[in-house]
């Protein structure tokens, strides 16, 4: 009894009625997390190719907020984003519509971002080299 409790349960804190830390009351322990299912918000998703375009000569220091902008004067960019690493000044955007897509081409195409001229151009997924 010298912890708080009467022998019979009621552990640290107990009223008497078996409510107490380590009373026999307490359910059991589940963990909250069940592990990720996925990769984030709209990651790990397929978009079609012709909704997509990939854009080149970004300029340094671009961000995707600034070539969203940029983008939506063909039609609202559903997303946008900008490589580094690698691919370093080049990035892609996707539209709802296949048609927004051939318009940000058409219209944006060798347009002005950050005082250099930005290529747009369809989105072409490079082919997987044959294994031998």
């Amino acid at each position: 009894m010298g912890w708080g409790g009467n022998g019979k349960g009621q552990g640290w804190g107990g009223n008497g009625k078996g409510q107490g830390w380590g009373s026999s009351w307490a359910p059991v322990w589940q963990p909250m997390f069940n592990g990720w299912k996925g990769k984030g918000k709209g990651k790990g998703k397929k978009t079609d190719p012709t909704l997509m375009v990939w854009l080149g000569n970004i300029p340094e220091g671009t961000d995707w907020k600034a070539l969203q902008d940029h983008m939506n004067q063909a039609g609202k960019s559903k997303w946008v984003e900008v490589f580094d690493g690698k691919g370093k000044g080049t990035g892609k955007a996707a539209f709802s519509t296949a048609e927004e897509a051939t318009n940000a081409v058409a219209m944006l195409n060798g347009s002005v971002l950050g005082g250099q001229a930005i290529m747009v151009d369809v989105w072409v997924k490079a082919p997987k080299e044959a294994t031998a």
